[in-house]
């Protein structure tokens, strides 16, 4: 189901969409050297990631994305945090099957950002 939506609500789901993305790559790519030259990739990712959902929110109408969007920002701050207790010496961090946990929340928007933008 697709419907249309404002310009900035389409670009800001295109944005938390690719931020998605590249955490997922992230996180399944052992090769990736995230942590040289202090990049701190997944860190990162997830800030934005938690950036983008509580910025869509006030944009968005739907109900019911306004409350995913809003639980995304949450649990992306809960492995935001446990990412930098791992990058304290602290803890694990996060894990390459945290992959599947936003390969999820990407899949709940994806629809969503096909949405054509309505440019009146």
């Amino acid at each position: 189901m697709t419907e249309t939506m404002t310009p900035i609500l389409k670009w800001q789901y295109e944005q938390l969409l690719k931020e998605m993305l590249l955490l997922q790559s992230h996180l399944t790519d052992q090769d990736c050297p995230c942590e040289t030259e202090s990049e701190m990739c997944v860190r990162k990712h997830l800030l934005i990631i938690e950036a983008y959902a509580q910025e869509t929110i006030p944009l968005e109408t739907d109900e019911d994305l306004q409350a995913k969007l809003q639980h995304l920002a949450v649990e992306a701050k809960q492995k935001r945090n446990a990412e930098e207790r791992m990058l304290r010496g602290e803890d694990q961090g996060l894990a390459e099957e945290d992959s599947e946990w936003v390969r999820g929340w990407r899949k709940e928007f994806e629809s969503r950002s096909l949405s054509e933008p309505n440019i009146s």
